[in-house]
């Protein structure tokens, strides 16, 4: 398993590309039960401080643990077959107290600061506490803090962006697609088409925002 390092906070932003994933979230019960469910969009929603939010289902497990302890940990699975096979067994409607993490075969690795784990096979961790919550029509969103944020030691570039072969993103097609999945790693740099002031400022907030 490849080691981890530690993210300093500076970089949580830059770690956390593109701006919405599929994610593996681990929450823990009152009895410090794990539990593990996959979310097919994961959105960086604040650049400073780092805030990142899901929506699920009210009744969930996953919900249920937030609201009791107002911890959750977003893992980012790579589009990786072998991973992409256990996001779908992690997103198994088991029972509550059944651990989704030895069903799928995952690794749980301590996390830095909350008590849920990590999972060791997905590149990126972003440990988050739980800042509001919305039930609306038949879903609820849930908005986190990033607390601490950790990754692949190999998966990462002195200035904290993310090495792109690495950490290989994915997206869920969703459920019209039943088991499809797409990458999300392959980049390309845009030319701007037009030359208007509002480019200026466009880019003189984009470089405020970098902390170094």
């Amino acid at each position: 398993m490849t080691d981890k390092i530690d993210v300093p906070a500076k970089h949580w932003d830059r770690l956390f590309a593109p701006s919405s994933c599929l994610a593996m979230i681990t929450t823990v019960d009152g009895g410090g039960v794990v539990n593990a469910a996959s979310y097919g969009t994961c959105v960086r929603v604040a650049h400073e401080p780092v805030h990142v939010a899901f929506t699920t289902s009210p009744g969930k497990d996953t919900y249920n643990n937030i609201l009791l302890n107002g911890e959750f940990v977003i893992n980012l699975a790579p589009f990786d077959p072998l991973v992409l096979g256990q996001v779908r067994v992690v997103g198994l409607p088991f029972a509550p107290g059944v651990d989704e993490l030895a069903k799928a075969g995952l690794t749980a690795l301590a996390a830095r600061v909350l008590r849920p784990p990590r999972i060791a096979e997905c590149p990126r961790h972003f440990e988050c506490r739980v800042v509001w919550t919305r039930e609306w029509i038949d879903r609820v969103m849930i908005v986190g803090e990033v607390v601490a944020a950790s990754v692949d030691a190999d998966a990462i570039h002195p200035d904290g962006t993310v090495i792109w072969e690495k950490v290989r993103p994915a997206h869920y097609c969703g459920a019209p697609y039943n088991n499809q999945f797409v990458a999300a790693f392959q980049t390309f740099s845009a030319d701007m088409p037009y030359d208007g002031p509002e480019v200026q400022k466009f880019e003189d907030d984009r470089i405020a925002m970098l902390k170094e």
